[in-house]
């Protein structure tokens, strides 16, 4: 009798919350099916039917356990890779392009999650909607390669973080670092987690504390070295393979090589675009003008509030990033295009509120300052979807690069 009270009573409550989350519960669904159909749609034959010829490495790739030995970067691609094409057969298109779909999920809504942390409902649906219909997140997701694990390290370092600071549970550390784990199989990204760690080091050192049992204590130490005896083993066969996992290439560029890599960097974000036909229509900027706006005046908001938490991550996540890529490693341009629709969306968010406190009273003109940024934030995810979805694939050069048979 007591246990079916108590089941009536958690549906009753459940039910309640339900009811009380409609409409939040209609925009995550009505945001679930965009961003399925978004990163679906075609994923098979777009821009052809044929593979580009770096896809085409990945399809017939060595995964498995055999493959993982021989070479463990890149770890949860390779992971979902062993798994797709155990079940589904090797070198398919679809198949191969899964992985990248994955990760590309998780970078959107990690972005997502953390705008409306940091600036609520109104500004997470505005800044998720810019980031989901971004080109670069496009053709990142829906491409073959490892860009997209890129794409998803930032956001989900942001937010393991985020999670850190505002649920203290006793066994939220172990997720967090098995997570971080995962991350370090990824070259280049040691920098960020030793950062992530820096900045989270009272967490983890209460976590430690509050442990008691020695039991406990060995788990959470299992976890943050799960990572190291696979690396290892790699890095005894292969110990040149350490310069790439730190994110540097075998060999450096000449200083005035690396200092052209370094300006490229922003260069590609702001004013045109890297020539990579194969994953990127033309010289197009990756941010396209309305965003690039947006994102200045973040750069404006985070300058006047220097001083906080938040402005000293994302400076320090974006000058190593900027650094890593310039390096010339694995390490790509989408390690930090997430950082820039973030700080876009503090942007957005500042004028947004500038204009709300300007008009407190006046119902009129604050709906007009909410539509018309919305209206604005509409016409630029049109841009980059007809970018995506109609230009890119109709590009000869485009289409030359894709002619690898599944």
């Amino acid at each position: 009798m007591f246990q079916k009270l108590k089941l009536k009573t958690k549906l009753t409550t459940a039910g309640r919350w339900v009811t009380g989350h409609v409409r939040l519960l209609i925009l995550f669904g009505l945001f679930a099916a965009l961003l399925s159909f978004l990163l679906s749609y075609r994923l098979s034959t777009l821009p052809t039917n044929s593979l580009s010829a770096s896809e085409r490495l990945l399809a017939i790739t060595t995964v498995g356990w055999h493959g993982l030995l021989q070479n463990p970067f890149f770890l949860t691609t390779k992971l979902q890779l062993s798994a797709g094409f155990y079940f589904f057969g090797q070198g398919g298109a679809l198949v191969t392009r899964l992985p990248s779909v994955a990760l590309g999920a998780l970078a959107i809504i990690g972005v997502t999650g953390l705008i409306r942390a940091w600036h609520g409902s109104r500004m997470a649906i505005l800044g998720g909607l810019l980031f989901a219909c971004s080109a670069w997140t496009l053709h990142v997701s829906r491409y073959a390669n490892t860009d997209s694990t890129y794409l998803a390290a930032i956001p989900i370092l942001l937010v393991s973080q985020l999670v850190l600071q505002r649920l203290k549970t006793s066994w939220l550390p172990y997720v967090v670092l098995v997570v971080w784990s995962l991350l370090l199989f990824t070259p280049g990204l040691i920098w960020f987690v030793l950062v992530a760690g820096y900045w989270e080091r009272d967490s983890f050192v209460s976590a430690w504390r509050q442990q008691k049992m020695w039991r406990r204590r060995l788990l959470l130490a299992v976890c943050s070295l799960a990572w190291l005896p696979l690396l290892l083993q790699f890095f005894i066969k292969q110990p040149a393979q350490i310069v790439q996992w730190l994110g540097a290439p075998a060999q450096l560029a000449a200083p005035s090589a690396l200092l052209h890599q370094l300006a490229a960097v922003p260069l590609h974000l702001f004013v045109h675009g890297p020539a990579i036909p194969e994953l990127w229509l033309g010289q197009l900027p990756v941010l396209d003008i309305f965003t690039l706006t947006a994102t200045l005046l973040g750069i404006v908001f985070y300058v006047r509030h220097w001083r906080s938490r938040r402005s000293r991550l994302l400076l320090s996540y974006a000058v190593i990033g900027t650094i890593v890529i310039a390096l010339g490693g694995a390490a790509s341009l989408s390690l930090i295009v997430p950082l820039a629709f973030l700080v876009a969306a503090s942007g957005l968010n500042s004028l947004l509120r500038d204009w709300l406190q300007r008009f407190p009273l006046n119902p009129i003109v604050r709906s007009l300052g909410i539509s018309t940024l919305s209206l604005v934030v509409a016409v630029s995810c049109v841009y980059n979807l007809q970018s995506y979805f109609v230009a890119w694939p109709h590009n000869a050069t485009t289409v030359s690069h894709f002619s690898s048979k599944p």
